[in-house]
């Protein structure tokens, strides 16, 4: 019943973010300050009312590839900094009881016992795995923050850049946009297989 719940309010949020498109871009391309579009761009990672990564193309279809990553990028990563707090201080109870409703970790939470920087890098570009599911078990786990934040931070590197680019080219660069999402998939696939072998 969950799992139809979050698919039906994810899809009403792209349907929202397609009526309204033209009502977010007039607004995105008023002369806000760059903190005031790092906070939205950040309420957006902590409650995504439409799937972030239409919000990375947003931002790169009016920023810029660069643009739009840099924003994206240091928002997701200072929201998943603000979730591992709260989780780790505040809703530990609650955060456990989530997880149990998130079969997707599961394999997760094997592979982080072993090699927790490694997995929390690759738990990161893997796109099925729910990224504030992944904040949650880090807070909830007490694993490091250092390590965490690091992890983080390297592993958001190519999805932001890839739906940023996206954002940016798609429609006037087409064969920019397959050779991007190529590279991507061979990082991917590198990432999975770097994993699996336990070269780290």
């Amino acid at each position: 019943m969950r799992k139809w719940l979050l698919g039906t309010l994810y899809v009403s949020g792209m349907v929202a973010a397609f009526i309204y498109r033209n009502n977010l871009l007039d607004w995105m391309r008023q002369d806000h300050s760059l903190i005031l579009t790092f906070l939205a761009a950040t309420l957006l990672a902590l409650f995504p009312v439409v799937p972030y990564k239409v919000v990375i193309s947003l931002f790169g279809y009016v920023y810029g590839s660069v643009g739009g990553a840099a924003l994206c990028w240091g928002a997701t990563t200072f929201a998943a900094a603000l979730m591992f707090f709260s989780v780790k201080y505040l809703f530990k109870g609650s955060a456990k009881r989530y997880l149990t409703t998130t079969p997707a970790l599961d394999k997760f939470k094997t592979a982080v016992e072993k090699r927790p920087f490694a997995s929390v890098v690759l738990a990161r570009l893997v796109p099925v795995i729910p990224q504030a599911a992944v904040n949650i078990y880090a807070g909830a786990a007490g694993l490091p923050f250092g390590s965490f934040f690091l992890a983080t931070a390297i592993g958001k590197i190519p999805g932001i850049a890839l739906f940023s680019f996206l954002g940016d080219n798609l429609f006037q660069h087409p064969l920019s946009a397959v050779t991007a999402i190529l590279i991507y998939l061979s990082v991917l696939g590198l990432s999975w297989l770097v994993l699996r072998t336990g070269f780290i």
